[in-house]
């Protein structure tokens, strides 16, 4: 029998300073943050999560997609992405939120449970995600294992002047060693990258490189999650491992077979991964449930 296609998202424009978002379904809010060059439509396999009882609202940060046009877009920060996702939270009205951020989309989910404390925030997840950037002898699991703050500038410089030419480089990236998208699927997300503007991409990767979360996850309150990549060419298996040492409650699991974007590159074994995280959380809130 044919899989049941995923449920068709609602696409609603930015306006009045809100970022553009989809939604699809009804039920407990489920968050999706898209990573630094893509936008909300990398989630649109996780529509079929909208089966399973949740309201699924993936948003386009802005410079990206149908948020590209927002007027702060050209000085974006991780700041100013989490302000949007939280006005957009408000907006909504949207009770018990599980946060959900891909890549640099983990960063803005980060940054909502540090600076946005009174949002009703469930818990917060990643997915194949560094909570530093930049390596040093205290943190050897950053990008690729050995970034630092002039290569981020330098990424940065390369961003604003040629981002055309950048687009395959880092489209190849997001599957895994050895593997590749098929052609339908890396000419959709090569679009989806066209649609970015350069400087909010170069202001956000400047940024990035600027954050360290470690000290927000050993203070978490909330429950976390991390979902990694098995064969991620971004971050190695020790990453994951040096993340969820920050914060032990947490849970962590791998998608085996997937890379930078275990979401679109195995998206049946990833919804499930996710769904199991889900489960987890909804047993936290059971009567008689152990603490987080």
């Amino acid at each position: 029998m044919p899989a049941t296609p995923a449920p068709e998202f609602t696409v609603h424009a930015a306006s009045g300073g809100l970022p553009g978002w989809r939604e699809a379904g009804c039920g407990r809010p489920l968050l999706l943050l898209h990573g630094w060059s893509l936008s909300g439509a990398a989630f649109d396999a996780q529509g079929a999560l909208a089966r399973s009882g949740y309201r699924v609202i993936a948003p386009d940060h802005a410079g990206h997609g149908l948020s590209a046009a927002l007027p702060h877009a050209g000085q974006a920060t991780v700041a100013r992405l989490a302000a949007d996702a939280a006005a957009l939270i408000g907006h909504l009205h949207l009770p018990d939120v599980v946060a959900v951020g891909w890549s640099m989309g983990a960063m803005v989910a980060w940054e909502l449970m540090r600076s946005h404390c009174t949002l009703p925030l469930a818990a917060v997840g990643a997915i194949d995600m560094t909570p530093r950037l930049a390596s040093d002898a205290d943190w050897p699991h950053g990008l690729h294992a050995h970034y630092d703050a002039g290569q981020a500038a330098q990424m940065a410089a390369r961003v604003r002047q040629h981002w055309p030419k950048l687009i395959e480089p880092v489209r190849a990236g997001l599957w895994s060693a050895g593997n590749e998208a098929d052609a339908a699927q890396a000419g959709r997300v090569a679009a989806i990258m066209r649609e970015c503007a350069p400087a909010a991409l170069a202001s956000l990767w400047e940024d990035m490189a600027r954050q360290d979360y470690r000290p927000a996850l050993r203070q978490a309150r909330l429950p976390l999650f991390h979902l990694y990549g098995e064969r991620s060419r971004l971050y190695a298996p020790a990453v994951g491992q040096a993340t969820l040492a920050l914060q032990p409650a947490a849970r962590l699991a791998t998608i085996a077979g997937t890379g930078h974007a275990p979401h679109m590159e195995r998206p049946a074994a990833f919804n499930a991964a996710l769904l199991a995280m889900l489960d987890w959380i909804d047993s936290l809130h059971s009567p008689g449930a152990p603490a987080a």
